[in-house]
């Protein structure tokens, strides 16, 4: 049981948590998971929700986390500055169910979609919970992403998802979601990266064209909406620990949305004109037209690899015939097409 569980309370009040997002967003829901307290878990929970500013922010006294430490009166005393109390209610009192695997997972939706930076955990009265998933996507603007560095060569990863990115369709997804390509950090292992199922259509036998390409005999595709709009200057395309199901090929993909439009449709052009040649009718417009890959290596396009396209909202890159990517970088420079 390596959750956050609370001492038996034996004086008056409820505990609670103020937890502290990895960047500004927007939630969509949460899950409680009591996996393995079955005779300690909470059984009711509330969460509420603030968007704090830094000097609000600081008004909270930090904790280490010492196991068998309850906050002390002082540091309650400073926290009440915040009015923690009072904060938006994002989920009312909810009953949990224990930690067994037929009850455990408790997701709760959330219909508000302002954007929070703190959420408050409220036990009614004690126990405790094994894990608490917070669903979303990053909101930032153009100016807090720009306040931070960019690479050495000036340009931003405008689908980073701690810039706001996020995927917005895909075909496969068996054995990793397209999610973890835009992820920070370097690939530790295959489950790190996106990787689909084998084509169970795949010939008995392997062909090659005339040119000694490889005839391939389908794809996969996954969609992003960018953090940012912006026009892009270089494409990362990532194999590292895919060695062996790394695809033949790839290509990438871009088109504009104006963000008025953008919850509308984004939906419904994620798939448009996805294969092999460009479909008339699709708003999908070529970035990195068709490539052969390699076994576990980071390939980098720029220059006269990439076709010049303009500013770009959404991506969609596809793998040819199938396998797994570690991670998809797009970097760029941030337009204001999407600003009021």
């Amino acid at each position: 049981m390596d959750g956050w569980e609370t001492r038996r309370k034996r004086i008056s009040g409820h505990d609670f948590c103020i937890i502290k997002l990895e960047c500004p967003s927007v939630i969509y829901g949460f899950e409680c998971d009591t996996s393995f307290f079955t005779g300690n878990f909470t059984p009711c929970v509330s969460i509420q929700a603030a968007r704090l500013s830094p000097s609000e922010e600081n008004l909270i006294p930090p904790r280490k986390g010492v196991r068998g430490q309850a906050a002390s009166a002082e540091d309650m005393k400073k926290v009440e500055r915040i009015n923690s109390q009072k904060w938006t209610t994002l989920v009312a009192k909810t009953r949990l169910g224990a930690g067994y695997s037929d009850t455990c997972h408790n997701y709760m939706g959330v219909e508000n979609r302002e954007i929070w930076t703190h959420v408050r955990l409220n036990y009614f009265p004690d126990g405790g919970v094994a894990r608490l998933r917070i669903f979303g996507r990053v909101e930032k603007s153009i100016q807090e992403i720009l306040s931070k560095r960019p690479d050495q060569t000036g340009f931003i990863d405008l689908l980073a998802m701690k810039n706001g990115g996020y995927c917005i369709g895909l075909s496969d997804a068996h054995y990793g979601h397209p999610r973890n390509l835009i992820l920070e950090g370097k690939t530790r292992n295959l489950s790190d990266g996106w990787e689909t199922a084998r084509k169970l259509q795949r010939p008995e036998t392997l062909a090659e064209d005339d040119n000694g390409n490889l005839d391939l005999y389908g794809f996969e595709w996954a969609a992003f909406r960018l953090g940012v709009p912006g026009s892009v200057y270089r494409v990362d395309v990532d194999t590292a620990t895919f060695k062996g199901n790394y695809p033949y090929a790839c290509k990438v993909e871009g088109c504009f949305v104006n963000q008025n439009d953008d919850e509308e449709i984004q939906g419904n052009i994620a798939g448009i004109g996805a294969g092999f040649d460009q479909c008339e009718n699709s708003p999908w417009r070529s970035l990195l037209n068709m490539t052969m890959l390699e076994p576990d290596k980071n390939h980098t396009f720029d220059g006269s690899s990439l076709q010049k396209i303009g500013p770009i909202s959404h991506i969609r890159v596809t793998i040819f015939p199938d396998g797994g990517l570690a991670k998809l970088r797009i970097w760029g420079v941030p337009s204001l097409l999407w600003e009021s």
